[in-house]
């Protein structure tokens, strides 16, 4: 069951509580573990050249997601999506896009990086900036994704930096594949908002 509506953050909550709306600059300058300079911008004129990344490397690359449509997703313009192409000392190197507000925190839709870029540590340089953007935001106290569970090097990834399995979802993405549906906590929930409904709900009277 979904809590009520009033225990949900908005955007406006989330703007109010932070003085920025989470996810919505233009470009985030970061660091790799080994201390290099890597920055998340536009996707811009690199879409097709992400594209191609993207579909080389698992799970898309296994299940035969075709360049172009990965292409296409990279510069739709979807409500509540953010992508960012993921630059490495201003190399574009892999692509990422955010979906926020999830459930009281941020869900990574998509974090892929070129196989050569491997060990640097700069996926668990992005997962800390979505922590560190929601950090101001007391109800947002979780980081969300999905997995396939085959890709183990993923799935070792993801639980190394804290990430838990919630559920199996089977054929979500692909028709005989289960994706793991994982959550990393950043902290104990706030309180809610006090709820009065106006009306017995139907079906719950004595």
């Amino acid at each position: 069951m979904m809590p009520p509506s009033e225990t949900l953050p908005t955007i406006a909550d989330r703007t109010e509580a932070t003085g920025n709306t989470p996810f919505a600059a233009p470009r985030f300058d970061l660091v790799t573990g080994r201390g290099e300079p890597l920055a998340l911008t536009p996707v811009g004129d690199d879409a097709a050249a992400l594209g191609a990344l993207v579909a080389s490397v698992d799970p898309w690359r296994t299940s035969g997601w075709p360049a172009e449509a990965i292409a296409a997703r990279l510069v739709a313009q979807e409500p509540g999506a953010r992508t960012f192409a993921v630059r490495l000392e201003e190399r574009p190197v892999g692509a990422v896009i955010v979906r926020s507000p999830f459930m009281r925190g941020p869900y990574l839709e998509l974090l892929a990086l070129a196989e050569t870029t491997h060990g640097r540590g700069i996926g668990r340089a992005i997962i800390d900036w979505m922590a560190g953007e929601v950090a101001a935001v007391p109800r947002e106290a979780n980081l969300w994704l999905c997995v396939s569970d085959w890709n183990a090097p993923a799935v070792g990834f993801y639980r190394a930096v804290g990430f838990v399995e919630v559920g199996p979802l089977p054929d979500l993405a692909v028709v005989g594949s289960t994706e793991l549906f994982m959550r990393k906590v950043l902290r104990a929930p706030a309180a809610p908002t006090a709820f009065a409904p106006t009306s017995m709900p139907p079906g719950t009277g004595a």
